[in-house]
């Protein structure tokens, strides 16, 4: 078989622990961790993840195929065997703790792919879509150009926990905009007249597509927001804030400025 694509790396030792323990090693009414719960949503979360991501990357493929071809080629890709054998590879199914107890079950292909959906939820935890994608097509489809896939899932995720955490970059100083015939307001009132409904707006009637991909960092009660603004599936503005709301105006504003639009424009 083909070699294997690097494994994604995932950070904390913590998230760790609990991806190599085996249920039976888990005490009942064990607490949950405050940032992802327990093994049981993280496998639940990868194997919609996988699910995704395969079949994403079947829909990306040329000549485009059927929705049943889409269908079978899913099951094709993402066999007991398959997982059996990623897992071996990887040296990952070796690490797995375990009672004494099951020590014949955990080899059954119902664990395994439960290892593995446990393996990829903590990946999606910590890295993100942008990472699951690359991943998981290059699994499936050793000879794919995984620069070519349409990255819908915008950059890869950076976490960082503990005192490596590092704060997010604040955001950028309003860049200079075409000012409006027969004005003198400056630049940056400009800019601020600018709002998330007229970059929406203005899009739709040049027919750009707008998206939006959201991140939260930090604690509970003071969260740190990152949004990023994609026109036509290019990344156009980056914002940060203290609420989701405003850093979604601050990416589409940037993205704004960054399509060269003006408060003027006719939208043709």
């Amino acid at each position: 078989m083909a070699e294997l694509p690097p494994l994604p790396t995932i950070v904390g030792e913590d998230l760790l622990l609990d991806i190599y323990t085996h249920k039976s090693l888990i005490p009942s009414g064990a607490p949950m961790n405050e940032e992802y719960g327990d093994t049981d949503r993280l496998a639940d979360l990868g194997a919609r993840v996988l699910d995704l991501a395969v079949t994403f990357h079947l829909h990306s493929k040329r000549p485009m195929l059927s929705a049943l071809e889409v269908d079978q080629q899913r099951a094709q890709a993402i066999t007991d065997e398959n997982i059996e054998h990623w897992l071996t590879v990887y040296g990952i199914r070796q690490k797995l703790r375990f009672a004494p107890s099951e020590s014949a079950s955990v080899g059954s292909p119902n664990e395994l792919r439960r290892f593995f959906h446990t393996y990829i939820g903590a990946v999606q935890i910590r890295n993100g879509m942008h990472t699951i994608q690359r991943w998981i097509s290059q699994l499936v489809d050793p000879d794919i150009d995984v620069e070519s896939l349409v990255d819908v899932f915008g950059p890869p995720r950076h976490h960082a926990s503990g005192q490596d955490r590092v704060a997010p970059p604040p955001p950028c100083s309003p860049p200079s905009l075409p000012l409006p015939r027969s004005s003198h307001v400056t630049s940056e009132s400009v800019f601020a007249l600018v709002t998330l409904a007229l970059v929406n707006e203005t899009a739709a009637k040049k027919k750009v597509a707008v998206g939006y991909l959201d991140t939260v960092d930090g604690e509970a009660h003071i969260p740190t927001w990152t949004v990023i603004c994609y026109m036509d599936g290019t990344e156009r503005g980056h914002g940060v804030g203290g609420s989701k709301k405003v850093a979604k105006e601050n990416a589409a504003r940037q993205a704004w400025v960054s399509m060269g639009w003006g408060l003027d424009d006719d939208g043709e």
